[in-house]
């Protein structure tokens, strides 16, 4: 079963790397050629995603592979499921930052209380399963 679970992440891991690097690559496109007077809206969508899914694939895999190389006491499962579930909130409350500030809704109560939905959030994810 962990021999199975290894050549899943064997050829899943550089997935993820190569969809966030893409992600990246979409981001810099975006910011270089598109001007944000003319733009559609979707435009504003595609780049919050965009940069919520290169911040969740980037750091869950540097997360993993640091983890996994300094700390070995779990094992690679255990370690896959929390670095992309840690990954995961920061790129949430990196993606709801970037929503605010192309809403141009940026303030420091918002800020606030996204970081405290994130936090919420988290905290259930981890504590709130039986």
């Amino acid at each position: 079963q962990q021999g199975l679970y290894h050549k899943i992440m064997t050829r899943f891991l550089p997935l993820i790397f190569l969809v966030s690097v893409f992600s990246v690559f979409g981001l810099v496109l975006l910011i270089w050629y598109t001007d944000p007077e003319s733009a559609p809206w979707y435009v504003f969508g595609l780049f919050c995603i965009l940069v919520f899914v290169s911040v969740w694939g980037l750091l869950g895999t540097i997360l993993y592979f640091v983890r996994i190389r300094f700390y070995r006491r779990f094992s690679a499962k255990w370690y896959f499921n929390t670095s992309f579930k840690m990954a995961f909130f920061v790129a949430g409350f990196i993606g709801l930052a970037t929503i605010l500030t192309v809403l141009q809704l940026v303030t420091a109560i918002n800020l606030l209380l996204a970081g405290v939905a994130i936090c919420l959030f988290a905290l259930w994810s981890f504590l709130g399963k039986k």
